[in-house]
């Protein structure tokens, strides 16, 4: 019997939004044994600052969490800029937003000074980007770290950084199963978002989101219930819908999303996956 595939708890969104595009990430083991080949993509600096600010929150909260107090702010900056200047080394794409890496280093202090005043202070610590495994089948287990568990009243929380915030239902449900897959009481799910915009222009003040535990509990099972039938399709095939073992349609596409191009898809163009819009050759 094949090993469990880990799922990653944030991968939950993405899969909700197009299965095959987030199957050739998860799967990807599966769908290269199939015979398909995928494409690598570049480091881009929207996440770069995204991870450093999670880097620089971290920091943040692993200090409040030891001493009840949070560490002057040119730490948590120091951090954050260590990180982009880390994942700059290995090669970077810059965007509209974040054109250098001096941009986008400016854009992470201030987005870290931005959470570090309007949102540490609201948070109690009691785990800190702990990573949580849960077996969900035999097929499947469900991996997350959480960017913060709080003590009272009982909260998950969740960071976002970007252009813009999207749909994570499956993701913060995620966190909130695997919290009680390990005994703690959840009465809360949040997510904050610091948005990421050109250094031209001021930075926008950070803005929660409040969720219903029991809609992204249900939405989170709900997908993976998906992902287990979907790569169980893939391997063994379901003559009743005429689809054979490796048949890419055991994962819907949907060309109708945001991220279906070149730049965020591994299998755009690929033949794992020739549903994108063509463009008309002249």
């Amino acid at each position: 019997m094949s090993e469990p595939v880990v799922i990653r708890a944030s991968s939950l969104s993405s899969y909700a939004d197009c299965p095959r595009r987030a199957a050739a990430r998860l799967f990807k083991d599966d769908v290269l044994a199939a015979g398909f080949a995928l494409r690598e993509l570049p480091n881009g600096i929207g996440a770069a600052v995204g991870t450093a600010v999670h880097r620089a929150a971290a920091v943040m909260l692993d200090e409040k969490a030891r001493t009840g107090v949070l560490p002057p702010a040119d730490i948590a900056t120091d951090a954050a800029i260590d990180s982009l200047r880390e994942a700059a080394a290995g090669g970077m794409t810059y965007d509209r937003e974040s054109p250098g890496l001096n941009d986008a280093e400016q854009q992470s202090a201030r987005m870290v000074r931005a959470y570090r005043s309007a949102v540490a202070p609201d948070i109690q610590p009691l785990i800190v980007e702990e990573r949580i495994e849960a077996e969900v089948t035999p097929t499947l287990t469900l991996s997350g770290q959480a960017d913060v568990i709080a003590r009272e009243p009982g909260r998950v929380i969740d960071l976002k950084t970007g252009k813009r915030l999207g749909n994570h239902n499956g993701q913060i449900g995620a966190y909130s199963l695997l919290a009680r897959s390990i005994g703690l009481e959840v009465k809360e799910a949040t997510i904050d978002f610091i948005q990421r915009v050109p250094v031209k222009k001021p930075q926008p003040d950070p803005v929660r989101q409040r969720h219903d535990i029991l809609q992204v509990e249900t939405a989170a099972a709900n997908i993976l219930r998906t992902m287990e039938a979907d790569l169980r399709t893939f391997r063994e095939g379901d003559f009743s819908r005429r689809l054979s073992p490796g048949d890419p349609w055991s994962f819907l596409a949907n060309p109708s999303s945001k991220l279906c191009s070149a730049k965020w898809c591994p299998a755009h163009g690929t033949e794992f996956c020739h549903e994108h819009a063509k463009e008309e050759e002249e």
